[in-house]
């Protein structure tokens, strides 16, 4: 399964980076290069961009900014119109959840900007829910 990483108003991100590839790797997931957006318009256009060649999209950080800048808000808006066929929480419990937005064939994971959190979810909550997909054929 092939990703792509985006840091958005993300802290630690080098520290964050090392926590996910390791995840990647654990996850059979191949991502290249991490890309960073400034503000919500260049994260809508470095999802977009990315989705068109790619399975999954992880976005990192942004989720406890508040207001409309955050990360949750930014996606709860793009997708009030037109849900995905699945939109879940990803409870974390060592501190903020992180979410997934997917379709059949693709997804957008935002995750918080903190390497402890990350490992959670990673190990937790997302590795469920890429094997489920992985096993119903809905991400290759």
């Amino acid at each position: 399964m092939t990703g792509e990483l985006i840091f958005y108003a993300a802290r630690k991100t080098s520290l964050c980076e090392r926590s996910l590839r390791k995840s990647f790797s654990e996850l059979d997931l191949i991502a290249d290069e991490a890309k960073f957006a400034l503000n919500s318009k260049a994260l809508g256009q470095l999802v977009t961009s990315s989705l068109k060649t790619n399975d999954i999209v992880f976005v990192t950080g942004g989720l406890d900014i508040g207001g409309d800048n955050d990360s949750s808000s930014i996606f709860a808006r793009v997708f009030a119109d037109n849900p995905p066929k699945e939109m879940k929480r990803l409870k974390n419990p060592s501190g903020s959840d992180g979410y997934v937005f997917a379709s059949d064939l693709q997804a957008i994971v935002l995750l918080p900007d903190e390497p402890e959190q990350i490992e959670s979810i990673m190990n937790g909550a997302l590795r469920g829910f890429l094997k489920r997909y992985r096993e119903n054929k809905l991400i290759a």
